[in-house]
């Protein structure tokens, strides 16, 4: 499966930038009413921000190219049909498992099209939760009863997006293994279209 230039290069950018906020979420010090955080959390606010921006606009891009991908293959959960494919493209990588084999990765996978929607949903939740936490905590970080429940959601999402970044990563691997070759193309930035 090929993606344009400019959509790779929003995921290298989300891709670094995501990998760097879940390790520096690691050793950053919250701040609280009676102290401050520390370089890290500063630094944590300010890639969300930046990943928050990137997303909106990989977001607007997704809408106007017409990749690969269509929206109806990210998010198949509204869709009889598309969730009757997803499920046939389950079953086919679970005989393929058993047979030591992987499906072709060069055309768009309803699964690994799913499993994509919902790495863009968990990003975006944790990019916009935290951005909404920083233009609206109040002094001395103190938290209104709606951004609380913010937050909340906020610190839930970040496990799962470790999750995420696991099977992601873990499937992209296992394609590599198997000769797929889809971690070279994705940042293979030299490439124009699938012919060159």
């Amino acid at each position: 499966m090929f993606y344009d230039r400019f959509t790779r290069f929003l995921h290298l950018l989300f891709a670094f930038g995501i990998v760097a906020q879940l390790l520096i979420s690691e050793w950053m010090v919250h701040p609280r009413p009676d102290k401050a955080g520390n370089f890290l959390y500063e630094v944590h606010e300010k890639v969300g921000i930046a990943i928050f921006a990137v997303l909106v606009v990989h977001w607007l891009w997704s809408f106007v190219r017409g990749g690969p991908v269509s929206l109806g293959e990210l998010f198949p959960w509204f869709s009889s049909a598309h969730r009757s494919v997803l499920w046939q493209d389950i079953k086919r990588y679970m005989r393929a498992i058993f047979t030591f084999r992987l499906p072709p990765a060069n055309e768009p996978s309803p699964l690994a099209g799913a499993i994509q929607g919902l790495g863009l949903l968990i990003a975006t939740g944790l990019a916009g939760t935290g951005t909404l936490i920083f233009y609206n905590v109040g002094e001395n970080w103190q938290f209104s009863s709606w951004l609380s429940l913010v937050k909340e959601v906020h610190e839930l999402l970040g496990p799962a997006m470790w999750a995420y970044l696991v099977v992601h990563v873990g499937a992209s691997v296992l394609h590599e293994i198997f000769g797929h070759r889809i971690i070279h193309s994705m940042f293979n930035f030299l490439k124009k279209n699938p012919d060159s």
